[in-house]
């Protein structure tokens, strides 16, 4: 089914339905766990609990990754004693490969040997081809996080074989394995300061996953401030935590008292209380994760429409669970910068088994302006979640660029939309094909003049017979251009 949404200049309502699946690539997105994430005395015991029932997690490393497991291994103990007040149950903080006695599984790569996950994502192509025979083996069915660390490497990276090497593959291995939270990562200090190759890169990284909604462990940053917030950066500090003038992690320590405030442990070209960071840092970030994945508002629809000189946002939820709240972003085009449209939250219902409708009026817009919104689900417990991108209003008369967008929902099941913009009339073929290259269904052949367009996919394929799960990808061709696009169909 297609429908034409050519709007002059202002646009009637643009439907679209949202299902909400339990899908890495759906629920896990804008998470940076850095030095501002690193009170473990914030998580509570039914977040870490949450943590451990839900994660499956493989992480590739050599040594200086080592320092975020062997900090995790340190921490079962001070949390035991009571450090910095923890009263959790004994063992809480537990990990081991596989999760048994109700601990965290995790399993860590084979380091510099040549089993799973060996060396780290330096090691360019090999990483993503570890990663790959890793997941399609059925022994890690179960695994829904991939992390790799780097060890020096990331300091060798031009701007664009950084590009070449880490964020496009990363990028590829999120659209091949869309039930996995892949964990992008940052390198360890080396002393070269604000104006080294080192942090460039590191921005760079960071730069990406604040832009592409990614989750990112900021190691890093984690070296750059002391757990007062002191930052470091300026100082050239290196990853054993010294700088110009001394070593913050030393003085700390000496400062403070061990057992109680910190502890000892190992940590591979560094000191204890850099570990110590990083693992707090870690289960920040898998509380967050897991909260994601199980985050319990259901929603239904959503709609814009022009209303008076503004838009208005509709959206509908079905049941919700520990839900405090949304906010509202918007951009200009759907891969864009977001900003948020709202100074105060829109008020949830907590926990509700009934339907309920919320609206927003945003009055900030512009005729012949095309804008995407995104909806920010915010729990209770302070996690969030974005919605989307999932609708457009206010679209310019005739195209500025041919494009195809990303479906929605992705995965999908069964029912999922794209849209489409030609900037001349020219015949357009919407076709989607399986992973060995068959066509399987025809959705758009026909003359179609410049305009916005979207076409509704059912999962069939042109025998009207419904397609197994799997990824399908859309073409679309006209003589302005061609644009593919992944998509995972989940029965």
């Amino acid at each position: 089914m297609e429908g034409w949404y050519r709007k002059s200049p202002l646009v009637s309502c643009v439907y679209i339905l949202l299902w909400v699946f339990s899908s890495a690539t759906a629920l896990a997105q804008g998470l940076i766990a850095d030095h501002t994430r690193t009170d473990i005395t914030s998580l509570s015991e039914a977040a870490i609990n949450l943590a451990k029932a839900t994660l499956h997690i493989g992480y590739g490393h050599t040594s200086h990754g080592s320092q975020i497991t062997s900090g995790m291994t340190g921490l079962v103990g001070f949390a035991n004693g009571g450090g910095k007040g923890l009263s959790h149950p004994t063992d809480i903080f537990a990990w081991n490969n596989g999760g048994t006695g109700g601990a965290l599984d995790l399993e860590e790569g084979d380091g510099y040997g040549t089993g799973w996950l060996d060396h780290d994502c330096g090691y360019y192509p090999d990483w993503v081809n570890e990663t790959r025979t890793y997941l399609d083996d059925p022994s890690h069915a179960d695994v829904n996080v991939i992390v790799w660390s780097w060890c020096g490497q990331a300091a060798s990276r031009t701007e664009q074989t950084m590009i070449d090497t880490y964020l496009n593959p990363m990028s590829q291995l999120e659209n091949d394995y869309p039930n996995v939270i892949f964990v992008y990562m940052t390198g360890h200090a080396n002393g070269t300061g604000e104006t080294g190759n080192l942090h460039l890169r590191n921005q760079e990284i960071r730069n990406y996953c604040i832009n592409n909604n990614k989750v990112l462990f900021d190691f890093y940053d984690i070296e750059c401030y002391d757990p007062d917030g002191n930052y470091y950066g300026n100082l050239n500090v290196n990853d054993d935590c010294s700088y110009t003038g001394g070593n913050w992690a030393t003085e700390w320590q000496n400062s403070h008292t061990e057992g109680v405030d910190w502890y000892n442990c190992s940590s591979a070209h560094s000191q204890p209380l850099n570990a110590n960071q990083k693992a707090c840092a870690a289960w920040w970030m898998w509380t967050n994760l897991a909260a994601d994945l199980s985050l319990a508002v259901q929603m239904n629809t959503m709609s814009a429409r022009v209303n008076g000189k503004g838009i208005t946002v509709t959206w509908r939820t079905e049941s919700e669970t520990e839900c405090a709240g949304f906010h509202i972003w918007r951009s200009r085009s759907e891969e864009g910068q977001y900003n948020r449209m709202t100074t105060a939250i829109i008020h949830g219902h907590g926990n509700s088994s009934t339907t309920h409708e919320y609206n927003y009026y945003d009055i900030n817009v512009e005729d012949n302006v095309l804008y995407w919104y995104k909806i920010e689900e915010i729990s209770i417990s302070g996690q969030n979640i974005f919605h989307g991108p999932v609708l457009t209003a206010l679209a310019p008369k005739v195209p500025e660029f041919f494009h195809l967008s990303q479906n929605f929902p992705n995965p999908f099941n069964p029912i999922t939309e794209m849209n489409y913009q030609i900037l001349k009339e020219s015949k357009v073929s919407l076709r989607i094909f399986n992973l060995m290259g068959k066509e399987v269904r025809t959705l758009v052949d026909a003359i179609k003049k410049a305009g916005f367009y979207t076409v509704t996919w059912d999962g069939k394929d042109d025998a009207d017979r419904p397609l197994v799960s799997g990824v399908y990808t859309c073409r679309l061709v006209t003589e302005g251009g061609c644009s593919i696009r992944k998509m995972m169909l989940l029965r």
